[in-house]
């Protein structure tokens, strides 16, 4: 009887044994997991915030180039055709568009920036993960640099990331600001949940204002 006494109580010392060593196991993965699931976080926050800066940077460089050039300050190509016709989109940043801005080292460029107005690609201005998304979605090209070029005939590789630029009217209580644009530069991704990063900031035309 005794002995069935101890062999009982060895049993269930063992039985707790295991659960306590399963219970730190689990507790260990959770706490690499929820590790791992930050770093991924942080590394995509990272690289969003830079994608925005670089996007803004790029119509800066539009910007000056055109002051270079002699041309009108808004200008999306400094080396393309001219127009006197200030309201037309083919030529000229407008309000109420939207815009995907990348480098492009091709050596038929006629100018290092490539500007491309996507307003038409949404439909009621329904949300960004929404409607047409691939055309604005970055990929990577083998040597590291970001496009929109993600068509099935490119080698390039898609990434978690889809960026644009809006550019909209600067009003001073019910007055627009002549001259300026308010600039807005957005990424957004989709892992787990809805991300996105969204830096604005004041375009203008300071030789003017």
């Amino acid at each position: 009887m005794r002995n069935n006494q101890k062999l009982a109580f060895s049993i269930i010392e063992v039985l707790i044994a295991i659960f306590i060593f399963a219970l730190g196991i689990t507790s260990i993965y959770m706490l690499i997991n929820s590790s791992i699931k930050a770093n991924n976080y942080n590394k995509n926050q990272i690289i969003a915030v830079n994608l925005v800066r670089e996007e803004l940077e790029l119509i800066r460089n539009i910007r000056d180039s055109n002051y270079k050039s002699f041309n009108v300050w808004n200008k999306k190509n400094p080396e393309g055709v001219n127009s006197t016709n200030y309201l037309d989109s083919n030529v000229y940043f407008l309000t109420g568009h939207i815009y995907i801005l990348e480098n492009d080292f091709s050596p038929s460029a006629d100018f290092p920036i490539k500007v491309n107005d996507i307003t038409t690609i949404f439909w009621e201005w329904k949300s960004e993960l929404e409607w047409k998304m691939n055309n604005y979605r970055l990929c990577l090209t083998s040597q590291w640099i970001y496009t929109y070029d993600c068509s099935s005939s490119s080698w390039n590789k898609k990434t978690k990331f889809y960026r644009y630029l809006k550019i909209d009217e600067v009003k001073n209580s019910s007055w627009v600001i002549q001259n300026a644009l308010k600039v807005t530069s957005k990424v957004i991704w989709y892992i787990n949940w809805y991300h996105e990063i969204k830096i604005s900031t004041i375009l203008t035309d300071w030789k003017r204002l």
